[in-house]
């Protein structure tokens, strides 16, 4: 999203818009990459969600944003704020403290902030478990490891 990062809103969906019929009328593939959840959504067809630069879910879009599998993807959608004065800041229940990138923690790096954190996932990194919609890397969803929880 840095072309239209520093963009008024409706010169940003112009631009994204214009993106998308390219890609249609021209059959172009895109890898967009960003923290803006909006443009995310609006343009992607398919999501890799990415956490201290490991994948932690793969889904196509409608499934990833409807129903997303791995406690990141759940904390990070959680924490959209809406244009709403009434509406509190949300809180995704990750606390503030963030992992050093450089030094990352041992096992499942997310399992500092993860509220389904379950005693070996300090210890043992989560492998790539494949789901009905795509992929997640959580010991939630391994037979083997967690509580075998079944991807919906």
């Amino acid at each position: 999203d840095e072309p239209t990062s520093a963009l008024d809103v409706s010169v940003q969906s112009q631009i994204l818009n214009l993106l998308q019929d390219l890609r249609s009328e021209l059959n172009l593939t895109y890898i967009v990459i960003s923290h803006n959840l909006a443009v995310v959504e609006h343009m992607a067809t398919r999501v890799a969600v990415m956490y201290l630069g490991r994948l932690v879910e793969v889904a196509d879009t409608d499934q990833l944003f409807d129903n997303p599998q791995h406690p990141y993807t759940k904390a990070l959608l959680q924490s959209v704020l809406t244009p709403d004065p009434n509406l509190d800041v949300p809180d995704a229940g990750l606390g503030v403290a963030y992992p050093n990138p450089v030094d990352p923690p041992s096992g499942c790096t997310f399992h500092p902030r993860c509220v389904d954190c379950m005693d070996h996932c300090s210890v043992v990194a989560p492998r790539t478990i494949p789901t009905k919609t795509g992929l997640v890397e959580c010991h939630l969803y391994d037979e083997n490891q967690g509580r075998g929880r079944q991807a919906s």
